[in-house]
């Protein structure tokens, strides 16, 4: 039995690892037209590096989001944990440029290796995009700078041919919302394998499928939330279980009754009903959450997080539980910031929320959302965010906490102790288990 869920895998682009010449990485550039090539090869060869590698990303971020689409805009929505998102809405509306990276590494349109060179190329030109001549007018990217992006971005996404990736995907959830399950299934039986994220993904797909489907569909759709909620259970992290309970209060405040019954007896299997929020409260904090990161990895983020961390800030210190995950990762992206630094006018305001954190909120933070928090995972190895992380960690209630996860517990020490190459070691660690 195959221990990995493997949903698609991606056409190699056919560019050699060594080539550095300009001209030579354009012409496998499948997805550009001529225009486009020539365009680009002009700036390089006049050293106008900048307006090249502008002009690429643009073609690469379209390009991508383009690629991701073709699985269904709801279908996306539900791996971001979006419900305000329907299929008429516009991919580039809804996904930011970071996400579209990482949407892409977790179905495997791209590589682990590519994606990590396309963020590099990202915040290379979101750096010197926020330059100003203060800071160095005279500053700009330089060729081996910009053959390495165009060297990514032609690897990652322009070098392979256009692939229609969603056959398989619908495949997939289609199995979940279209077919009646039974646990020996394969795909149950794979699922039980396989990395954390298919079993996130999984979840969200059953919840919003609830949440959308009647009839005969609705019926196959419940049926599978009996098998499955209860079979991947005692595995699912505290983000996904909430995500259950708070459908079941939706659909129950909606009068669904064939929906939140059938939720209802798959929760009865587990003794779930301690994750049924008693209000909908939750879903306005979300929302704010969901905009801080919206602000912080969009362009000008450091001008957008500020107001957005102060709507946040405004709806009270006392964050509901089924929206803390959120809050948190929201809050930590500000404080930690990215490579080249923190919106100051934000890290103030966030500061204070976090500071505000009890042990009880942290362990519950550590044992539950960490482990599969990628945003958070993945700044730990950039030299600015682990600094401001190692910050937090000297607030003495950090070193009374209780973490389960042997890996988590090893983040922690090495996290207290400010060993920086030890953080980005187990930070891995915990990305690894959660991609496989």
């Amino acid at each position: 039995m195959s221990k990995k869920l493997v949903l698609w895998q991606p056409e190699n682009s056919g560019l050699p690892a060594n080539a550095k010449q300009p001209s030579v990485i354009v012409n496998y550039a499948l997805q550009l037209n001529g225009k486009d090539r020539k365009q680009i090869l002009t700036a390089f060869e006049n050293s106008h590096f900048e307006i090249g590698i502008n002009y690429l990303w643009t073609k690469t971020e379209h390009a991508l989001k383009k690629e991701l689409s073709t699985v269904g805009i709801s279908f996306l929505a539900e791996m971001l944990g979006r419900t305000d998102v329907d299929e008429d809405d516009d991919v580039e509306d809804i996904l930011t440029t970071k996400d579209a990276i990482r949407l892409a590494e977790e179905l495997g349109v791209i590589s682990d290796t590519d994606a990590i060179r396309l963020r590099h190329s990202y915040e290379l030109i979101i750096h010197f995009s926020r330059m100003d001549s203060d800071e160095g007018g005279t500053e700009s990217i330089n060729e081996a700078e910009a053959i390495a992006s165009l060297h990514a971005c032609v690897k990652g996404v322009l070098g392979r041919p256009k692939v229609e990736v969603a056959k398989k995907f619908v495949e997939f959830r289609n199995a979940l919302e279209g077919e009646t399950l039974s646990e020996d299934d394969s795909l149950v039986q794979m699922l039980g394998s396989s990395p954390y994220f298919f079993s996130k993904l999984t979840v969200s797909v059953l919840m919003n499928a609830t949440k959308k489907n009647s009839g005969a569909k609705l019926e196959h759709v419940l049926a599978n939330v009996n098998v499955l909620i209860p079979y991947l259970w005692e595995s699912l992290r505290d983000p996904e279980r909430w995500q259950v309970g708070h459908t079941y209060a939706e659909m129950y405040s909606e009068g669904k009754k064939n929906a939140f019954s059938g939720i209802k007896s798959a929760l009865l299997k587990v003794n779930g009903f301690d994750y049924v929020p008693e209000n909908l409260r939750s879903d306005t904090f979300i929302k704010a959450a969901e905009d801080i990161i919206k602000a912080h990895e969009g362009m000008n983020n450091f001008y957008n997080e500020p107001s957005a961390v102060r709507h946040l800030a405004k709806l009270g210190t006392t964050i509901p539980t089924p929206a803390f995950p959120a809050c948190t990762t929201a809050l930590l992206c500000v404080v930690l910031g990215n490579a080249y630094g923190s919106a100051w006018n934000a890290v103030s305001d966030a500061k204070k929320l976090v500071k505000s954190f009890t042990e009880d909120r942290w362990q519950y933070y550590f044992n539950q959302v960490l482990p599969s928090d990628t945003r958070i995972l993945e700044k730990l190895d950039q030299n600015k965010p682990v600094n401001n992380w190692i910050e937090l960690f000297k607030e003495p209630k950090m070193s009374n906490l209780q973490i389960k996860n042997p890996k988590v517990s090893a983040l922690i020490k090495a996290s207290i102790e400010g060993d920086k190459a030890k953080i980005e070691k187990d930070s891995k660690r915990l990305l690894l288990d959660f991609y496989g």
